[in-house]
């Protein structure tokens, strides 16, 4: 629940409030090369010619010894003082805009500041009617296919061209009081990625945190940096825009050289003023520099993660804004109720749509009767291409009146579209895998002879492990609202992906991508959800046939039953131990049911597309990997074969990325048959781990074996691990105890996560009480904003482990609601959460790994922990989640405990 201030009607206009018109004049210079944004600065350019050096070298890695940081405990320069509170309270450019010069308008605050904004005329492409080859009735989509895509001429009015991202202004401006802006393609879910990314550039420019701002995650004004997914935000394009911000800081130094006759060299600079060494009294602030003018600096790089300027980003040691606790700057507005989510936004004229679903997966539609909703005060239309279909009327709840009276007749499909979830492992076990005898299906990954090993094992040990399809089931259904005024198209969404989904809307409507503009807003969804985000397409489609505003929300039932879901898996593991109870053999084979599995925001892939007809020319024929982990087993096998349904398209049951894809799920299972083998050997499960991540010395270059023994190490001492093998000794009582350990390895972060649980034998009640993470990610950028992460990664992996799956009944998804498909609630959460963080430095005041990322990686730990400590505490193995009490009683009785 939010609760919100009162306020006028009028504050909730949406993002583009109304503003005088736009100056029309164009450019005579005309367009010299890849334009700029839309942030670009007029007056003056300060040309500065690259040349070799610069006054900072690169930190230096050798061999990392394996030093813990507990995460609540940093000190010294590492800890931080206090910082003022950021300038801005929302992230809105709007508003932001409008607070930065005291409460000016957006357009005196541009002219002041040096920005400027491309003024658009309705001259050019009518608002509906962009015609492609193959297409019907004008339109840019049809059933037969796709419209071409084009690429609009920068020079046109109403046309969004990428911003160039080897250009330095197109990353920041540095406005005339000395504060700067910075603008990257990335969208932040909650996890404080733009505090994070702000740290960093203002470390690198040597500004004070409070004296920035970020734009993030805007196709018109932002560089093409993939928006959010894999938790590379940090590990990977963090670096970029640290580089250009320290080309900022070399190109600054470089006017102040120029202005004070001295050597670079000879210059110091602190929170954005630089200073003559020998004489700090003649000093200049970045604002008297080049405020309100342009860098226009040349960068270099093959693709926008390979952006650089001639000078290195600082070492670990000279860095001062990074490490430490700065709050979050997107918090304050989301505790007073100011920020403006992606659901709030309101345009003139805007209408409300909902959409009407089948009501059997595979239904067709045989008739629409729209005389059952034309008396319906408001009601301006229904819109139906093949099976998609959805109302729209001037007011929200008449839209959700009319979705709710709309007589329509659908044919039931003959041919059941996929099992009950009851039947679900069974018929993924017995189905032939998509590929099989064709040659397709992808080749085992192997190592020395599983097989041999295994027929000469001293014990072989096997279980088969079942994780159900899930969802994202966020707090609130998808939504989205499309403007296609004035030849063009602008998209409000909360979209993890903002450029791909330009991509994808400007294919489906067959218009140029330059003509498509999407402003990121915060929201509720994400985590695979907005990678596809179906909102968004649906209200493009249905502005464009209206030519009017719309806005598009989906109801609960509707987001519970049709958001893609992560996939299901059946797992099935033979190891093999010989007579000293070391590991000779695993053999890992895995179904999956992912094919035809969503992509990023493709247009031939989203629900509209595939309810219209529409399907790809190559459905992704599925599949995945096995558990990521840095054991030495010299025989091993992993195999992972994708399953297929009758029904692969048009169906509840589409396949999407879910929080750490497909990670969870194979951990689970991987994790626990480790567990199953330690108890087999008779083993402590942690020197179990140990021992097998100990089994070679042969490491790479980021150390990952050593940094997995570190964490395994160190969440075993923070929780004081009482080392003996599992289960422990029954007990009588009605509540048991018990702990378990998962261990895991995510591209280049180590996580153990240990967790400590009851066990209500009565009831079958699971209770988390505690967990201890230990978790390496390099360097660590925001110290608690990077505990808040694992805490949520933890919380979420709870939800999933005890409550979360999709059911259905072999024709329609039956989890429908918070009821059908329930979370996780505040008497869930654990009592206690430690965050324990390792970083391989010898010096844990000095990490100078690389920043890794946080956003997944301690998530997939989390359901073999727990079920690992269900055996401890009952002697009974949970192979099958999620662990709800009935299912709990279910196999207690069953083993009859």
């Amino acid at each position: 629940m939010r609760v919100l201030p009162e306020r006028p009607d009028s504050h909730r206009q949406g993002a583009p409030r109304p503003q005088p018109g736009p100056e029309r004049r164009r450019d005579p210079a005309g367009d010299e090369r890849r334009p700029l944004p839309l942030h670009d600065v007029l007056p003056g350019p300060v040309r500065r010619e690259a040349r070799l050096g610069g006054d900072r070298e690169r930190g230096r890695r050798g061999r990392p010894q394996w030093g813990r940081w507990r995460q609540r405990r940093w000190c010294g320069r590492w800890g931080g003082g206090p910082v003022k509170r950021a300038a801005e309270l929302s992230p809105r450019l709007d508003d932001a805009l409008a607070r930065w010069e005291g409460g000016t308008s957006r357009r005196d605050f541009l002219k002041t500041s040096g920005l400027f904004v491309l003024g658009f005329s309705s001259v050019g492409f009518s608002s509906v009617g962009f015609s492609s080859a193959g297409s019907g009735g004008g339109r840019g989509i049809g059933v037969a296919g796709l419209g071409p895509n084009g690429s609009g001429d920068p020079g046109e009015t109403n046309s969004y061209p990428d911003p160039d991202y080897l250009q330095l202004d197109s990353w920041l401006v540095v406005h005339e009081d000395g504060s700067a802006t910075f603008y990257v393609g990335k969208t932040d879910g909650g996890q404080g990625t733009g505090t994070a990314m702000r740290q960093m550039m203002c470390d690198e420019l040597d500004l004070a945190y409070d004296r920035a701002t970020l734009v993030m995650g805007r196709t018109d004004m932002t560089v093409d940096q993939g928006g959010s997914g894999g938790s590379d935000a940090i590990e990977r394009d963090a670096l970029p825009a640290r580089r250009v911000a320290a080309e900022a800081r070399r190109v600054l130094l470089e006017l102040a050289s120029e202005r004070f006759d001295v050597p670079a060299d000879e210059l110091t600079v602190s929170e954005g003023v630089v200073s003559v060494a020998a004489d700090p009294a003649r000093a200049a602030t970045y604002g008297d520099l080049i405020g309100g003018r342009r860098f226009d600096v040349a960068l270099t790089g093959r693709n926008v993660n390979e952006t650089t300027g001639l000078a290195p980003i600082k070492s670990v040691q000279e860095l001062r804004v990074v490490g430490r606790s700065l709050p979050r700057y997107d918090i304050p507005a989301k505790v007073d109720g100011s920020l403006e989510w992606a659901v709030d936004v309101q345009l003139p004229g805007m209408v409300h749509a909902r959409n009407v679903r089948p009501p059997f997966a595979g239904a067709r539609l045989a008739s629409v009767d729209e005389s059952s909703v034309r008396d319906i005060p408001g009601f301006i239309r229904v819109v139906r291409e093949g099976n998609y279909v959805a109302v729209v009327c001037e007011r929200e709840e008449q839209a959700i009146r009319a979705a709710e009276s709309l007589a329509l007749e659908w044919e039931k499909s003959e041919t059941a579209p996929f099992p009950s979830s009851e039947d679900l492992f069974e018929y993924m076990r017995g189905a032939t895998p998509v590929g099989a005898g064709t040659g397709t299906s992808p080749r085992p990954r192997a190592e020395g002879d599983p097989d041999a090993a295994l027929a000469s094992a001293a014990t072989v040990v096997e279980a088969g492990y079942d994780i159900p399809f899930q969802g994202h089931t966020a707090i609130g259904p998808a939504h989205a609202v499309a403007d296609p005024s004035d030849g063009q198209m602008t998209v409000y969404t909360n979209d993890m992906k903002p450029y791909s989904h330009r991509t994808g809307i400007a294919e489906f409507l067959g218009m140029p991508p330059a003509r498509v503009r999407v402003i990121w807003m915060e929201g509720p969804q994400l985590y695979g959800r907005t990678a596809a985000d179906d909102a968004g397409f649906e209200a493009a489609y249905l502005a464009r046939e209206l030519g009017r505003p719309v806005r598009v929300q989906w109801m609960r039932h509707e987001e519970t039953a049709w958001d893609t879901k992560g996939p299901a898996f059946a797992i099935d593991l033979r190891g093999g131990l010989d007579d000293a109870g070391n590991v000779v053999a695993l053999d890992y084979r895995a179904r999956i049911a992912n094919y035809a599995h969503v992509g990023y925001n493709q247009a031939d892939t989203v629900l509209i597309a595939q309810l219209m007809g529409i399907r790809p020319e190559q459905p992704s024929p599925g599949g995945g990997r096995g558990p990521d982990e840095m054991y030495h087993i010299p025989n091993r096998r992993e195999e992972t074969r994708a399953v297929r349904f009758p029904l692969a398209f048009e169906t509840p049951l589409r396949t999407g990325n879910l929080r750490d894809p497909n990670g969870p799920q194979t951990t689970f299972a991987g994790e626990s048959f480790i567990d199953e083998m330690a108890a087999a050997a008779n083993a402590d499960p942690v020197e179990f781990r140990l021992r097998l991540l100990r089994g070679t010395t042969e490491d790479d270059a980021t150390f990952r074996r050593a940094r997995s023994i570190a964490v395994v190490e160190a969440a075993a001492e923070a929780f004081g691990w009482d080392p003996r093998p599992s289960p422990r000794a029954p007990g009588s009582g009605r509540i048991l105890t018990g702990r378990g350990i998962s261990y895991a390895y995510r591209v280049q972060t180590a996580v153990a996560t240990i967790a400590e649980v009851e066990v209500d034998r009565e009831s079958g009640r699971v209770w988390v009480r505690r967990m201890v993470c230990a978790h390496d990610c390099g360097l660590v950028i925001n110290p608690d904003g990077l505990e808040n992460t694992i805490q949520g990664n933890l919380l979420h992996g709870i939800s999933r482990t005890l409550y979360e799956e999709v059911q259905f009944d072999g024709e329609r998804v039956t989890s429908v609601d918070w009821r059908t498909h329930p979370t996780i609630t505040h008497r869930d959460a654990p009592e206690q959460i430690d965050v324990v963080i390792v970083n391989g430095d010898p010096n844990p005041d000095r990490p100078d790994l690389p920043h890794y990322g946080a956003g997944e990686p301690s998530h997939r730990t989390v359901p073999a922990a727990i079920a690992n400590a269900i055996y401890d505490a009952t002697g009974v193995r949970m192979r099958r989640i999620p662990l709800r009490p009935e299912r709990v009683l279910e196999e207690l009785a069953a083993a009859g405990a």
